[in-house]
């Protein structure tokens, strides 16, 4: 499919540009994927150069939990995690189900083998990677081969000074304290653990430093931190303002790229190849509605600024195959009057708590992984309208729990003036606030304060898991995800289908090498992360596993391209 907006995929005139300039390895995007791509490419003796279109180094990977999924890893064998490939394996077979080539067995093969050997590649060369302990693969206990202690790392947390004359240019996601993603679990309890009250010292600790003069990040902007260090000291060349606007072809191969670099033509050679690690398409608005499920657009992402899909259409020009693109990385998300996006999977965990659709009806496990909980979204919206459900509570978790990381207690008066959220005396008097049939939402709210007191969800299974558990309320007996609505005042909050980047994209063999529908190799060109269909399908199997896959097939597509034996 063409679209008609494409300005920035149009050639460059031959004339317009000064000449070309050599390069071996050209990496478009500047993600977790592409330093990892960009070191392997380095120590095989290549010239690899980095092109990031913004102003900042990071691109999706520092806005998020900076969280890789990397199944039977170095750290999860010191931790005493039993683990293989024949489980992963299971695991991963189970969560993505048949969706086709995107996810082929040699792929998801390449994926498991690969993984550990990423993760021993980079500590070598000095991440730092902690292991994320409790923050268990999404179905554990669902599907066979899941791991409850977690496959996930995480980043240390990571001081940006160390960084330079670089250290502004490392993207942000303003408002983030320093914490380390799988400490999340912890902090939404809110002090109603002794956990909770180590791990809120912890990060009351690294606050202090930071206001003393340090610079400590966590989540993604740790581990994009540290990667670009790591980067700057091989000598790996990066440059920013970068925008890569088509390709150079020769004999149908890729050799190099077209950009404009602060404003200016370039013609950059590659003759080992490039690779597209450039994000997907969140923040355009016609390949959205082109590709995706409606009701959609670009205003509940979170994806980064950058998430704008030309890259991806420029290939799609070539004769590139594509797959999964009704598919994003969803996020329930509301939207606060200051317009903001706030994030909530954490928060629907929450005991006191559930989501409804428009004719008071709940349709899905709250605690389950946020990516079922947009599919199942959207899948509901064709039978009964549920973009946006209703988020329904009453005062205790208003009271108890942080709601998207502020604080708890009564809530800010533009919240309730403006609409936001949704306040009444009685469930009832909520229902018509919200438009949804009074009769119906009691009954909803009488049958799961049902399931509250015996502990078990009928319906949805809804605290049955590992990763359901991880979020609840350990406090709250016999199940920590649920317990009654039943104490005024009551609240509702909208919630929509947000995101943190699109899923599907570039169709990419084992090799990470992008594929034309019939099958064949676009010779010397390269797709990972978020610009290619994901290996996990429409499944979302634990967390990071959009980052652990985007850096496997990274280093995977930078040994292929420069022969390394790394």
């Amino acid at each position: 499919m063409k679209l008609s907006n494409r300005a920035e995929s149009v050639r460059i005139q031959e004339n317009d540009v000064a000449g070309d300039e050599d390069f071996d390895f050209i990496i478009i995007g500047s993600g977790a994927a592409s330093i990892t791509a960009a070191l392997v490419a380095k120590e095989a003796g290549a010239r690899p150069l980095i092109l990031e279109k913004t102003d900042k180094v990071g691109g999706s990977t520092a806005m998020s939990g900076g969280v890789a999924w990397m199944p039977a890893n170095p750290l999860q064998q010191a931790a005493g995690i039993a683990d293989s490939y024949e489980k992963a394996r299971a695991y991963l077979d189970a969560c993505a189900g048949d969706v086709g080539p995107a996810s082929s067995p040699e792929r998801r093969h390449a994926f498991l083998v690969e993984a550990p050997r990423v993760v021993q590649f980079l500590q070598d060369r000095g991440m730092q990677f902690v292991h994320a302990e409790g923050y268990s693969d999404y179905h554990e206990g669902q599907k066979p081969g899941g791991v409850a202690r977690s496959r996930s790392l995480v980043g240390q947390i990571y001081d940006a000074r160390r960084l330079g004359a670089w250290r502004d240019r490392l993207r942000r996601n303003a408002g983030t304290p320093p914490i380390l993603m799988h400490e999340a679990g912890a902090l939404g309890h809110n002090g109603r653990t002794w956990k909770s009250r180590r791990t809120f010292v912890k990060v009351g600790l690294r606050l202090l430093r930071n206001k003393l003069g340090a610079d400590l990040v966590g989540n993604g902007m740790a581990i994009q931190g540290r990667l670009l260090e790591i980067a700057l000291n091989a000598g790996i060349p990066i440059w920013l303002n970068a925008a890569v606007r088509g390709f150079l072809i020769e004999d149908r191969r890729v050799v190099g790229v077209e950009a404009l670099v602060d404003g200016a033509p370039r013609r950059l050679r590659a003759e080992k190849g490039v690779l597209i690690n450039a994000g997907g398409f969140s923040h355009n608005l016609e390949m959205r509605n082109a590709y995706q499920q409606q009701p959609i657009g670009t205003d509940w992402t979170n994806a980064n600024p950058g998430d704008t899909g030309e890259v991806q259409q420029a290939a799609i020009d070539l004769g590139a195959d594509v797959a999964l693109m009704e598919q994003s990385w969803w996020v329930s998300v509301s939207i606060a009057p200051d317009g903001s996006k706030l994030i909530h999977p954490f928060d629907m965990s929450k005991p006191y708590s559930m989501l409804v659709d428009t004719g008071g009806e709940r349709y899905v496990n709250e605690s389950t992984s946020y990516m079922e909980v947009g599919i199942q979204m959207y899948a509901r919206d064709k039978v009964v309208p549920a973009v946006p459900s209703w988020l329904i509570s009453d005062s205790r978790h208003r009271n108890r729990y942080m709601w998207a990381g502020r604080p708890a207690g009564e809530p800010p008066r533009e919240w309730i003036d403006s609409g936001y959220m949704v306040r009444a005396d009685t469930i009832e008097e909520l229902a018509s606030k919200c438009g949804i049939p009074a009769d119906r939402l009691r009954q909803t709210v009488d049958r799961f304060n049902g399931f509250a007191a015996s502990g078990l969800d009928e319906d949805f299974h809804r605290g049955e898991s590992a990763y359901d558990r991880f979020a609840g309320d350990p406090t709250v007996k016999p199940n920590p995800n649920l317990g009654p609505i039943e104490k005024p005042p009551f609240y509702a909050v909208r919630l929509y289908p947000g995101d943190v980047g699109t899923c599907g994209g570039l169709m990419t063999d084992e090799f990470a090498r992008v594929l034309r529908p019939d099958g064949s190799v676009i010779e010397g060109l390269y797709a990972t992360g978020n610009s290619t269909a994901s290996v996990m399908g429409r499944s979302y199997p634990g967390a990071g596993a959009s980052i652990g896959a985007s850096m496997t097939f990274g280093f995977i597509a930078a040994r292929h391209a420069t022969g390394a034996n790394v």
